[in-house]
């Protein structure tokens, strides 16, 4: 992520004919360039994307010349990021994990029932409950998920349904290496046994992919987001994107098992427990919302 930044750096610099190939790198920069790529960039883009493109240059740096780079970038990136709007308030969408569940499971049956009944439009309906049902047991980010392969990283042992996950593949840098939940286990066993082979093409090389898409082919990551989101707006009344699920992994455990708040570091692939409340947790936010609620609620009751 921070070579893609500097990269991203490096390219504005040549499109605007001030790179010197030859410059030590913390040489390329100044405030009023770096300040002229951040309004550029700045066009189409949230606040928290800007800030991170900006910490990713400031943190090369810091490579290039350790301990310290350029100071005055490093502090204006850590400012950045700091000071960051989301682009779109996670709290209105977030959703209750035993909802989830529960649409995981109903869209599962919808999706047998029509397989049943000879109507191959249950498959896809089927894999999209078992995605939201994994995502929700499992919350790995998008990538990971779209690159589940039968048989390299996800693997039928004796044990269960192993997902191993090298650290080299992980945002983190922290490796995942998990047992698909027991309760979703007989589901994924039927997904690959009765309802993949329906939607694989018999034209075109079976890889291995877990999720399988149009025309048979690999399910890209982009495809899954939409259905995911499509699917939770549909059910749910607001947009549920994949990402969305570890935060509300991680705000249910803060809500219903306080005491355990170390695991969620574990659960989304932090190196600390810091990141995973930095980043997350909304249950201050949630049980404020809902005392909120419950005062409004009470408010009318005394007025009627």
């Amino acid at each position: 992520m921070c070579e893609r930044g500097y990269g991203m750096l490096v390219g504005w610099l040549d499109r605007n004919g001030q790179l010197d190939p030859l410059a030590h790198p913390c040489d390329r920069v100044t405030r009023d360039l770096i300040r002229a790529f951040i309004i550029e960039y700045s066009v189409g883009r949230a606040e928290g994307t800007v800030a991170g493109a900006v910490r990713g240059i400031a943190y090369v740096l810091r490579a290039c010349a350790p301990p310290d780079g350029v100071d005055w970038l490093t502090r204006l990136a850590h400012r950045m990021t700091n000071t960051a709007k989301p682009s779109r308030p996670k709290l209105p969408r977030m959703v209750r994990i035993a909802d989830i569940v529960l649409l995981s499971n109903r869209l599962m049956d919808i999706g047998l029932d029509k397989l049943g009944q000879g109507h191959r439009s249950g498959a896809p309906i089927y894999r999209d409950g078992l995605i939201i049902g994994l995502l929700i047991h499992r919350p790995v980010r998008r990538r990971n998920l779209t690159d589940l392969r039968v048989g390299h990283n996800l693997i039928v042992n004796d044990l269960g349904i192993r997902i191993t996950i090298p650290r080299e593949e992980t945002k983190k840098g922290v490796p995942f290496d998990g047992y698909v939940p027991k309760r979703l286990e007989q589901a994924v066993f039927t997904y690959l046994d009765r309802v993949r082979p329906v939607l694989l093409n018999s034209d075109i090389p079976d890889e291995g992919w877990l999720w399988i898409g149009r025309q048979g082919r690999r399910m890209p990551a982009d495809d899954i987001s939409i259905r995911v989101t499509k699917t939770t707006r549909k059910h749910f009344g607001r947009d549920l994107s994949p990402h969305l699920f570890r935060d509300c992994a991680a705000t249910e455990v803060a809500l219903e098992r306080p005491e355990l708040i170390g695991m969620t570091k574990h659960l989304l692939g932090h190196m600390t427990p810091a990141s995973s409340q930095k980043f997350y947790n909304q249950a201050t936010s949630l049980t404020a919302f809902s005392r909120h609620s419950d005062v409004i609620r009470k408010l009318r009751e005394e007025g009627s």
